[in-house]
């Protein structure tokens, strides 16, 4: 009786413990601009408090085009289901993590106290300027990608990144720890630039990807840099 008691002891607390280790509400970032404009962001769940209340069911979840039409507006969105040409696997290398977006929120947490670390999306300038995840550097996957094309920004990048060295074999001692990202699991920029820098020779051990990218990462309610969709 008495090591059953314990045993339910021990699982509450774990319980607890682990569901708020897992859960990391909030993360403050500052993030920087491709103006060089600094700014501190909270990166968390966006959660209107109409939307705290719904019933999950299919019949609310699921139905039609997913959002039943008593569902709220503020707690919904559409999305394109169609982009991209292919679904990228969950492993992109054996010894590359890949990263939900608790993994990401710990990421961006411990990378406040490191500077070997960082969070880079892959994507196009404007893309990033326009919305991006906090806390996040813009390297465009064709930097790493072309050099002989962009040499200039492919140098700056490879300095960012903590490459030491012009050509092969590069010193790779003080390579940074970095997470990529881009679209979502069908878009191939952050795995393109991962098989550029692989090619390069840089330590899979220090890559990690965020495979679900902006749109998993939107789709959870999760904090941007621009809460408002601009106008097209």
């Amino acid at each position: 009786m008495f090591k059953t008691i314990l045993l339910c002891i021990v699982l509450i607390s774990f319980s607890k413990g682990d569901d708020s280790t897992l859960q990391l509400n909030r993360v403050v970032t500052e993030h920087i601009n491709n103006k060089g404009e600094r700014k501190p962001i909270i990166v968390k769940r966006d959660i209107d408090p109409i939307c705290k209340n719904i019933h999950i069911s299919n019949e609310v979840i699921w139905q039609g085009n997913y959002a039943n039409s008593k569902v709220p507006e503020a707690c919904k969105s559409t999305f394109v289901t169609c982009a991209g040409q292919t679904i990228f696997p969950m492993q992109l290398h054996k010894k590359i993590e890949t990263y939900g977006e608790v993994e990401v929120m710990e990421f961006i947490k411990q990378m406040q106290e490191s500077e070997s670390m960082l969070l880079i999306d892959t994507r196009a300038g404007k893309w990033y300027t326009y919305r991006t995840i906090p806390g996040a550097i813009n390297i465009y996957y064709k930097y790493i990608m072309k050099p002989h094309i962009f040499q200039d920004d492919y140098e700056a990048s490879m300095d960012m990144l903590g490459v030491i060295g012009n050509k092969k074999p590069f010193d790779f001692s003080k390579a940074k720890t970095i997470l990529l990202f881009c679209n979502g699991a069908w878009c191939s920029q952050s795995p393109k630039m991962v098989k550029s820098l692989l090619a390069l020779g840089y330590p899979p051990e220090k890559i990690k990807w965020y495979r679900g990218g902006m749109e998993d990462w939107l789709g959870l309610s999760m904090s941007t840099t621009n809460k408002y969709k601009a106008r097209l």
